[in-house]
C-alpha cells in the first residue's frame, strides 16, 4: 500500500528502512516528539532495531513511513492493537522533525491511515489517544 502527495510518499515500512529509520529520527530524538508522545527522551539503537523488526512481523500492527521527496524518512503512521474479532484498532502518527510539521502532512497521513483501516482492514472502530497539550495533533485528528 502506498500513497503519494506533492512528492511525499506514505508506504508500509520495509526491512531495508531500518538503518535510516533510526539514524534520521532517533539519533537524536527531537525533544518535542518525546514530550508530545510521552516516550523517553532517548532510545538505544538496539531497542529501536528490535522494535522496528518486531513491527514488521506483528500481525496486529501496520507501520507506514512518511518519505520526503529526497528519500528521507520524516515520520510514521501506525495502526496497532488490531483486533480482527472486534474489528477494531488503535493508531498514532508522528512527524519526527520540527521543520516538517505544520505543512498538512499529518492531516494527510491521518486520512490515509483512516481509509486503510476502514477500507482495507475492514475495521469498524479506530481509536487514538492525544495529550491535551498537543494542539497540533488534536487539529490533525479532528
Amino acid at each position: 500500500m502506498k500513497w503519494e502527495k506533492d512528492g511525499y510518499v506514505l508506504r508500509l515500512a520495509e526491512e531495508g528502512d531500518w538503518p535510516a529509520y533510526y539514524e534520521e529520527n532517533y539519533a537524536p530524538l527531537d525533544p518535542e516528539v518525546a514530550r508530545l508522545t510521552g516516550c523517553p527522551p532517548a532510545f538505544r539503537r538496539e531497542d529501536v532495531e528490535t522494535f522496528f523488526h518486531h513491527s514488521l512481523l506483528d500481525e496486529e500492527r501496520r507501520m507506514f513511513l512518511l518519505i520526503s521527496p529526497r528519500g528521507h524518512i520524516l515520520g510514521e503512521s501506525v495502526i496497532n492493537e488490531i483486533n480482527g474479532e472486534l474489528q477494531s484498532a488503535n493508531f498514532r502518527i508522528c512527524i519526527f522533525h520540527p521543520t516538517d510539521r505544520g505543512k498538512g502532512l499529518g492531516t494527510w497521513m491521518v486520512r490515509c491511515t483512516r481509509d486503510y483501516a476502514f477500507e482495507e482492514l475492514k475495521l469498524h472502530r479506530l481509536s487514538l489517544d492525544v495529550y491535551a497539550f498537543n494542539p497540533r495533533a488534536e487539529k490533525a485528528y479532528l
